[in-house]
């Protein structure tokens, strides 16, 4: 696997009120902007801010789960981009033995805070994505930051 690693930077909000995960690669400039549905958000941004709901959320209890039965998240990885829509692949290990489950970003992202594990986008695909915000021809100031308008697609 050739890929780069990514923190959450921050969940925020397009221009349409719609929000948005942003990553940024751990050691350099570049970032990833996903357009998540607003539980999804609440969920990333509660986990972020280390603030928890009485009950149980979706991905706590995932989390719980697999804590129970003693499987580990190895990591996550944001592998393509099809029609406006990423893909990511959560890597599961039970012993010796190691799985790929497809899921939505959104919500590997927020299984990958509740467990620490790494966040990844393959290489490839991050290069794809800013190879086309540089054929855009848009110039960029030094540390700005670029939300491409239109209809989101919610991960």
């Amino acid at each position: 696997m050739s890929a780069v690693e990514l923190k959450v930077e921050a969940v925020a909000l397009d221009w349409k009120g719609n929000p948005i995960v942003v990553l940024r690669e751990t050691e350099g400039r570049r970032a990833v902007f996903i357009w998540v549905g607003v539980s999804e958000a609440t969920a990333i941004s509660m986990e972020l801010e280390k603030q928890s709901a009485p009950r149980p959320m979706t991905h706590d209890l995932i989390a719980l789960i697999l804590s129970k039965v003693e499987v580990t998240v190895e990591r996550v990885v944001i592998s393509d981009m099809r029609e406006n829509t990423y893909y990511a692949d959560l890597w599961l290990r039970n012993g010796d033995q190691s799985a790929s489950i497809d899921c939505r970003p959104s919500d590997a992202i927020a299984i990958a805070l509740r467990t620490e594990s790494p966040i990844y986008i393959e290489d490839d695909l991050l290069e794809r994505l800013h190879g086309a915000l540089r054929d855009s021809g848009v110039e960029l100031s030094p540390g700005a930051m670029v939300v491409e308008p239109g209809e989101p697609t919610v991960h």
